[in-house]
């Protein structure tokens, strides 16, 4: 069952009218965008397709697969959906962004997404789609249920959703953090996706010349930006890079603990040696 486009409209206007205010003022611009973070490599693949496609498409490359095992295996339910969350920063990116030294990904180190990329699409043009599907937690919760009426998103609990800030321990905050929006899969990146998010011009660089003859196509949704406020920065990245006759200067973002970073560097020439 289809949310109705005054719905949706009323919905981003109230929640966009909730979050104007001097209190994290960055909230106001997420109602009207749904969110998806995705690891360098995937990112690269979901551009080259044009498509985000579900864990269960058979044409999803899925280059690399940083969910948990523990908690994706442990329900199917939205395996063949795409998946969007209502807001960046979630529990899940909480957990695996940025480089990060050995056992401080919670979920283990085959969840460590050093590179991370956010794709933020058109809430109105995904959450009218006919198909759309959401729920009020994070679809890996074995108690959750999603649903597809107006009635259902009433009562999502958006203040918790878009909350920022300690929980105090309300497992009911973090839980909502993570609510979804489900459509089938494949998802046009053409019909619906407004901006890519990079934390540094140097991570945008490298995605653009990883996306080779298809630089063009997406070069204008590329953003380096803190208006909304998208990743967390609490780890470690590559915030700079300056070339010189001199040399190469390249500076790291700093640890959220100012911990010191062990760095190896690997010099490649234009013919792969």
């Amino acid at each position: 069952m289809a949310l109705r486009t005054a719905f949706v409209d009323e919905h981003i206007a109230r929640q966009t009218q909730r979050l104007t205010s001097e209190y994290y003022p960055h909230r106001r611009h997420w109602p009207a965008r749904l969110f998806h973070h995705a690891p360098l490599e995937n990112a690269v693949a979901i551009l080259q397709a044009g498509f985000l496609r579900s864990r269960n498409d058979p044409f999803n490359r899925h280059p690399r697969d940083v969910a948990a095992p523990d908690v994706i295996n442990t329900r199917v339910d939205a395996h063949d959906h795409v998946r969007l969350y209502f807001r960046p920063k979630t529990p899940t990116q909480y957990s695996i962004e940025g480089i990060r030294k050995l056992n401080e990904c919670p979920y283990g180190e085959v969840t460590h997404a050093p590179f991370l990329v956010m794709f933020a699409f058109d809430a109105r043009s995904v959450l009218c789609q006919p198909d759309v599907r959401f729920s009020d937690r994070n679809m890996q919760i074995g108690t959750t249920v999603s649903g597809n009426t107006e009635d259902y998103f009433g009562q999502i609990p958006f203040e918790k959703v878009f909350s920022e800030g300690n929980t105090g321990g309300d497992r009911s905050i973090t839980d909502a953090r993570s609510a979804e929006v489900l459509t089938s899969s494949p998802l046009s990146l053409r019909d619906c996706l407004r901006e890519i998010y990079f934390r540094s011009e140097p991570e945008r660089d490298t995605v653009l010349h990883m996306l080779g003859a298809q630089r063009e196509t997406w070069a204008k949704m590329g953003h380096v930006s803190d208006a909304l406020k998208v990743f967390q920065k609490r780890h470690t990245f590559v915030q700079e890079v300056t070339l010189t006759p001199e040399g190469v200067t390249f500076l790291l973002n700093p640890r959220h603990d100012l911990e010191k970073v062990k760095v190896a560097i690997s010099i490649t020439d234009a013919a792969g040696r």
